[in-house]
């Protein structure tokens, strides 16, 4: 059960991370507009968040002035109510998470509308800095979601064998 909370609690703390990471590039951004660090960080690396910034988003309310202190402090909660093996605040900011994710994946790549471009080479949408960032978010969240419902329905099977068998006699 120990290493099942631990992959959960990785899984969304590499997506709180991400999103922390992101939050502080545009800070640094905009306190160093002229660095070629900032902006590659924002044009390249975190462009999936920058999508998700644009008032039409549905994500957009999650940025703001406040966004990098709510990162480190659900970053904070997360740790917390792993070491307190509270299982369902875990399984819960995992499912977060990995809803988080999925919906900054379908903000970046399907959100927009189809791409366009003036040459007769098709455009590599899909792949760089970016889709790293965003395959390790979906790959990591994605585990942590499945192995929450994994050990709930575990429980939920051990429960049900006790109460039909309680006095543990096969």
């Amino acid at each position: 059960m120990s290493r099942a909370l631990n992959v959960q609690t990785f899984g969304s703390l590499v997506v709180i991370g991400a999103f922390a990471a992101a939050e502080g590039a545009a800070a640094y951004l905009a306190a160093c507009p002229g660095s070629p660090a900032a902006w590659y960080l924002n044009l390249a690396v975190f462009r999936p968040f920058e999508a998700a910034r644009v008032e039409t988003s549905p994500l957009h309310p999650l940025f703001g002035i406040d966004a990098l202190r709510n990162a480190v402090v659900l970053a904070g909660l997360t740790l917390a109510v792993r070491i307190l093996h509270f299982r369902f605040g875990v399984a819960a900011i995992a499912n977060l998470c990995f809803v988080f994710a999925a919906a900054l994946a379908y903000a970046w790549i399907g959100g927009g509308g189809p791409r366009q471009a003036v040459s007769l080479v098709p455009m590599a949408a899909i792949q760089g800095p970016d889709c790293a960032v965003l395959a390790v978010m979906l790959t990591s969240s994605f585990l942590a979601f499945a192995i929450s419902h994994w050990s709930f329905a575990g429980r939920i099977r051990s429960e049900r064998r006790r109460s039909v068998n309680p006095a543990g006699v096969p």
